[in-house]
């Protein structure tokens, strides 16, 4: 009778570990981050790459950030890559311009890992810079 109790304990444990890994599947599925195309990926790297350097003039970084955001809009085909793109963008220029607002604690690093869970399986690395404010 005691060995019943076990081998139930472990297929009961061996029942939920399964339960709760295909939970976590199907809810990173519908609420995680989609997937991007290697394009995609290559062509948001091009567009952080680009971020490295807005101009510190407001006028000027406004443009700046226009002609990335066309870039985003006409070229960009997942929409998920492209708003971390443009969250990455409106910090930098945020940064660079010296505007006194400052994200909410926790909202670079989620920008760094939605962008980066977009990639992950496209074969593209993305490498995204910290933004110090």
């Amino acid at each position: 009778m005691n060995s019943r109790h076990v081998t139930f304990g472990i297929l009961t444990a061996i029942v939920l570990a399964g339960v709760a890994f295909g939970v976590n599947y199907l809810w990173d599925k519908r609420f995680g981050p989609t997937a991007a195309s290697a394009a995609d990926c290559r062509l948001a790297q091009e567009l952080i790459d680009k971020a490295q350097t807005p101009p510190a003039d407001a006028a000027e970084a406004e443009k700046w950030e226009q002609q990335i955001r066309q870039v985003r809009y006409t070229r960009l085909e997942n929409d998920g890559i492209s708003t971390e793109v443009g969250r990455y963008v409106r910090w930098q220029k945020a940064r660079a311009t010296g505007e006194s607002v400052r994200p909410d604690v926790g909202e670079l690093d989620e920008i760094y890992e939605l962008a980066a869970g977009h990639c992950e399986d496209s074969g593209v690395r993305l490498r995204i810079p910290k933004i110090a404010l």
